[in-house]
C-alpha cells in the first residue's frame, strides 16, 4: 500500500479495533494506575517491529514452501490467546496496591503473537519503497499514539468504575478468549 493517506488510514483502523494488544493495553492502564504509558507503548511497538521483520524475513518465504507451517503458527498463537486471557482473568485489580501488574513483557509478547502484525508485514506496509522509512516513522508514531490512548482509556475505566475496577482483567480475559476462539476457528477452514 504505497497512497499515504491510504496506508495512515488502514493503519490508524486496524490499530484502533480492539485486539488482544489493545485488550492487555487497556488492562495495563487499569492495573498500573502509578506507572507511566511510556514502556508499555514501546513494548507494544517494539512488538509490532519484531514480528513485521520476523514476518518479512522469515515466516513469508518459510509458509510459502511449507503451508503447514502456517497452520502450526496460528496454533501457537491460539495457545498463547488462551494463556494470556488465564493471566489476565487471575490478575487482580486493587488500585492502591502495586501486585499483579501487568508487565511491559506480556505486552510485548501479545503483540509479537497479534495476527495484526503479520496484516502490517505482508498487506499495509510496502514491501518496498524509496521512502520506506517513511512509512515506518508513520507507523512508529501512529503505535505510539493509539497504544497510549488504549493504557490511558484503561486507566479512565479504572477510575469511573470505582469498585467495579476489579471485572476490567476479567473483561479483558474474555475478549482474549474470543480472539482466540475465532483464530481457532479459522484453523478448519
Amino acid at each position: 500500500m504505497t497512497d499515504p493517506l491510504q496506508f495512515i488510514l488502514a493503519v490508524v483502523l486496524l490499530l484502533a479495533v480492539p485486539g488482544p494488544t489493545n485488550t492487555v493495553m487497556a488492562t495495563a492502564g487499569a492495573t498500573n494506575r502509578g506507572e507511566a504509558p511510556w514502556p508499555f507503548m514501546a513494548a507494544e511497538l517494539v512488538g509490532y517491529l519484531s514480528i513485521i521483520a520476523l514476518a518479512r524475513m522469515v515466516l513469508l518465504p518459510l509458509t510459502e514452501a511449507f503451508p503447514l507451517v502456517g497452520a502450526g503458527l496460528k496454533v501457537i498463537v491460539v495457545a498463547y490467546l488462551l494463556y494470556a486471557a488465564f493471566r489476565l482473568w487471575r490478575t487482580r485489580l486493587v488500585l492502591t496496591a502495586t501486585s499483579d501488574r501487568i508487565s511491559g513483557w506480556l505486552v510485548y509478547t501479545t503483540t509479537v503473537l497479534n495476527p495484526k502484525g503479520l496484516v502490517f508485514a505482508l498487506s499495509i506496509i510496502p514491501k518496498t519503497h524509496p521512502a520506506l522509512w517513511a512509512y515506518f516513522a508513520g507507523f512508529a508514531i501512529l503505535v505510539l499514539l493509539i497504544g497510549c490512548a488504549w493504557f490511558m482509556a484503561g486507566r479512565a475505566l479504572a477510575v469511573v468504575s470505582g469498585r467495579r475496577a476489579s471485572l476490567l482483567p476479567r473483561l479483558g480475559a474474555l475478549a482474549l478468549t474470543g480472539f482466540a476462539a475465532y483464530l481457532a476457528s479459522t484453523l478448519a477452514g
